[in-house]
Order: C-alpha cells, then structure tokens, then sequence
C-alpha cells in the first residue's frame, strides 16, 4: 500500500471509528480524572461528581446536558484523532518501506521484520504523530471535563488555558513527555497486530490489511489493542489528569504516585473495562474500515486508470 494511501485511508477509518464510540470515551475520560483521597474522603479533582461506571455517568450526562452532551467535545477530539492517526501511518508505512528496501539492498539478508524492528518503527511513528497533536489532546481532554458548554466551547479553552498559564504556550504540550511513553501502546497494537496475522493468517503473504476480510481485521485489531491497552493503562490514566481542567498535577509520576498512595494498585488501572470497551470497537473498527476503505480506493484508482488510457487511445485513434 502507497505511503499516503495508508496514511488517508488510515486517518478517515479512525476519525469514522472514534465517531461511533465518542460518548463511551468521553465518559472514560471522566472516570479517570476522578481521584479520590482516602485521608478526606472526597475527590480532589474534577469532575467534582463520582461516577460508578461508564452506564451511570453516560446516564447523568444526558439526563443534565442531553444528547449534545455526549458528543461535548467531539469535534476537536476527532479532528486530533484524523490528524494523529494520520501522521502515525504515514510516518509507519514510509519508514517500514524504506526499512524492508534496505534490508533487502544493503544488508542481502530474507524479507523479514523482527518484533523489536516493528516495536521501533512503530514507537517513532507514534512519537511524531505526538509532537504534533498533543496541543489538540490538550484542548479536548479540558473540553471533556468542563462542566459548562459553553465553556467547553474550542476557544473558550485556548484563552482560558493560556490565561492561566501566563501565555506560556508549552501549556499546550501538558502531557507530552507521558504521550511519548505512550506510544508504546500503538507500537504494541500494530506490531501484535502484524504477528498475529502472520501466525493465523499463513496463508496470507502480503503485509496490507486489504488481503483480509473485515471480520478478519476487526478479530485481529480487537486482540492488539487489547494487549497494548492492559500493557500501558496506568500512563493513559496519568495522561488524561494531567491534561484535565483543573490539574495541579507537575508530571505524570505525581498523578501515578497520589493514585497509588490513595486508591492502590487497582487506581492505576481506573477506567480499564471503559477503555478496553471504547479501544477494541475503534481498533477493530480501524481495522475494518481502513481495509475497506483501501479497496475501494485501489478499485478507484484502477477505473481510473482504464480510463485515462482508453481516452488516451481514441485521441490517438483520431490524430
């Protein structure tokens, strides 16, 4: 598959993806900022209301806000999502090319990518697509936790947050130095993602997810993200409070200290089943759909191609 084919089929199918299940992560989101202190007994963060799971927060949301509510948020998360997704896939598919060519050139050793090799590649994809995008993961994870829509409004948040921060502008970066760490958690996804088809899949010599059906892409990025996610919770939940409104938190091994001094080991992982829910439907959704959408891209290109020739012909017919 062409680099910037991946990357545009890549950042629709997640945009398509995230929009589906937006009110599931927007309440996970506000699951994992809550932070309870045992010594007084109440939260010490916003959201100021404790929700007991991802049902009764999503019920409470559209009881007070309706169904807007829901979605609070929603366009600056997936347009970050477009744009992160599509970073990451331009940048994976480029570099593991380029990769597999010199192997292949240079080093005269079988077309063969170890786990480390993909883990690598994915992790410097990843890091790029961060750099980039952290700003917009800023602004709607502050949009996801205001209490007020209008508020939550996009430049509401860019003057309220610049404000606060003096115009300091790395206050758009909050969270990057986790956001790195976390690029483990995609890195992981796709490198379990490409050994996986190659241990069920044998029969499939090809590396492009277009040589799979949809159910076949939906199995194999559903069991990925699995993975990566129980791998790397505690850096997501250190993430989301750092990013929150209303975070004092300095870095993210102050939020994962108060969570483990305060609510134990199992605080590290608040909010799992909501972010395994919400991140197995959208990879195995990515999956799918960008497998999908690569076909009937390639069907594309190729009517257009029979095309152009056969107009190219009868010019030639008639000269």
């Amino acid at each position: 598959m062409a680099t910037l084919e991946s990357a545009i089929t890549g950042a629709i199918a997640s945009a398509m993806a995230n929009t589906v299940v937006y009110p599931l992560d927007l309440s996970k989101t506000l699951i994992q900022t809550q932070h309870h202190d045992k010594k007084h007994g109440e939260n010490t963060t916003i959201p100021s209301k404790k929700y007991n799971n991802v049902i009764d927060c999503m019920k409470d949301i559209f009881k007070t806000k309706g169904i807007k509510g829901l979605y609070q948020g929603s366009t600056t998360s997936i347009v970050g999502t477009f744009i992160m997704n599509f970073c990451y896939f331009f940048w994976y598919t480029l570099i593991r090319k380029r990769y597999i060519k010199f192997k292949l050139r240079s080093l005269k050793v079988p077309l063969r990518i170890s786990t480390i090799e993909e883990l690598l590649i994915g992790i410097f994809a990843a890091s790029m697509s961060q750099v980039f995008t952290t700003p917009i993961s800023v602004i709607s994870t502050r949009q996801q936790t205001i209490q007020t829509p209008e508020d939550a409004k996009f430049i509401n948040v860019v003057k309220n947050l610049s404000k606060q921060n003096n115009g300091d502008i790395t206050a758009f970066w909050k969270g990057l130095k986790v956001g790195l760490m976390l690029t483990l958690n995609p890195s992981i996804t796709y490198t379990s993602y490409q050994r996986l088809k190659k241990i069920i899949f044998k029969s499939s010599e090809q590396f492009d997810s277009d040589s799979l059906s949809p159910w076949q892409n939906f199995s194999l990025g559903v069991v990925s993200k699995c993975i990566s996610t129980i791998m790397t919770q505690p850096l997501i939940v250190a993430k989301a409070s750092l990013q929150s409104v209303g975070s004092n938190y300095q870095n993210f091994q102050q939020v994962l200290l108060h969570l483990y001094k305060h609510e134990g080991l199992k605080g590290l992982w608040k909010g799992v089943l909501p972010q395994l829910t919400k991140g197995v439907i959208v990879q195995g959704l990515l999956f799918m759909f960008k497998g999908e959408l690569a076909k009937k891209l390639n069907q594309i290109l190729r009517l257009l191609s029979i095309i152009m020739k056969r107009k190219l012909k009868s010019s030639s017919v008639t000269n």
